[in-house]
């Protein structure tokens, strides 16, 4: 499959017409793809092989619903973009949600100038990521419950935030270098391979829709809504199923035990 057949299918996967690369556009597929297509570390959790070539990506993430994380997620959005015309810049960041000040270079992202003006486009950051593209420069967007903003916090650093009730929480920080598919692998074997990254030792999915967000870690499933939220404990018995029913994420029986860790 080529490149142009594959945007092909994965519009039509998506219900959207192929048109011009204009930011409605741009903003309606983000929309849908963190809709459709979940963010999960299945592949991670049962040691698969995760090639990173639009191919593999597109059979993993639309054909056989497996989901993905930021390399496999926001490396098919990058090949749809492109074919569509709006020239989009890999970047690469740290995440910061865990509170060490220098992480790796361990999440990937887009940059797309809408307007004359960057904009981050991430459809591989999970329940808490952004829903729509952002622009660099502080201005907020986002719906009254999801709300997201860039902000440059010192000279080249920029920050992907996300507002808590009257805080902004800070998701991952980027710099505006030059980066390649080398570095891509390099990123993406540390997260599926090594006993120290998170993928490989806890289970998360999640997916985003307008009304709510659905987020699976380990054993504690949500349901956030902008009024509120409900949270219960899930069981190896019913994962499989609840993967299928609440995030259309595909896994044989067998695969379902092997996904949440061990009780301690």
């Amino acid at each position: 499959m080529d490149r142009t057949e594959l945007t092909s299918a994965y519009l039509a996967a998506l219900d959207l017409e192929p048109g011009d690369p204009t930011p409605d556009l741009l903003a309606e597929i983000q929309r849908r793809h963190v809709a459709a297509f979940a963010f999960t570390s299945v592949g991670p959790r049962l040691g698969d092989d995760l090639p990173l070539d639009p191919s593999a990506l597109y059979d993993r993430i639309v054909v056989r619903h497996r989901g993905g994380y930021c390399f496999e997620q926001n490396g098919l959005m990058f090949e749809v973009i492109s074919e569509l015309g709006y020239q989009p810049t890999l970047i690469l960041g740290r995440v910061l949600l865990s509170g060490n000040p220098h992480p790796g270079l361990t999440h990937r992202i887009s940059i797309v100038e809408l307007g004359g003006v960057p904009h981050v486009v991430d459809v591989g950051f999970g329940a808490p990521g952004p829903h729509l593209p952002v622009p660099l420069g502080g201005e907020v967007v986002g719906s009254d419950w999801r709300r997201f903003r860039v902000v440059e916090l010192r000279p080249g650093h920029w920050t992907m935030q996300t507002q808590t009730g009257d805080d902004w929480l800070s998701l991952y920080r980027f710099e505006l270098l030059e980066y390649g598919a080398s570095d891509c692998e390099v990123g993406h074997f540390y997260s599926h391979r090594s006993p120290n990254a998170s993928f490989t030792f806890r289970f998360v999915a999640a997916v985003i829709r307008d009304d709510e967000v659905r987020s699976l870690q380990d054993r504690e499933y949500w349901v956030l809504r902008p009024g509120g939220g409900e949270r219960r404990t899930v069981d190896e018995s019913e994962l499989r199923e609840l993967l299928a029913d609440a995030f259309d994420v595909h896994v044989t029986d067998a695969e379902a035990a092997r996904l949440l860790p061990p009780l301690p």
